[in-house]
């Protein structure tokens, strides 16, 4: 059951950050829309949140649904994510 939503929330988090999504919405400078907006930044964060949740009641459930590694990999990423959304927000 977690492991369904978080599959679902990573596969959000990716299609929000998708390079090709990232292109689409750029202006004719070429300069990223969409997701580096207030909006965009808060469905990330949130997404994040939602991994991170489902990732902790995994863990406490003592990684039935999903291998240890599996899941290290995806929190590793999601923690990349918010480090990244951070730099571009505070720069």
């Amino acid at each position: 059951m977690f492991m369904e939503k978080l599959i679902r929330e990573t596969e959000r988090l990716s299609l929000i950050c998708s390079m090709l999504d990232t292109m689409r919405r750029a202006d004719a400078d070429r300069n990223a829309r969409g997701w580096t907006s207030p909006i965009g930044m808060l469905k990330i964060t949130r997404c994040c949140a939602m991994i991170s949740e489902l990732g902790t009641s995994i863990a406490k459930a003592g990684y039935r649904e999903c291998d240890r590694q599996s899941l290290e990999e995806i929190m590793r990423e999601t923690r990349q994510v918010l480090h990244l959304l951070n730099a571009r927000a505070t720069a």
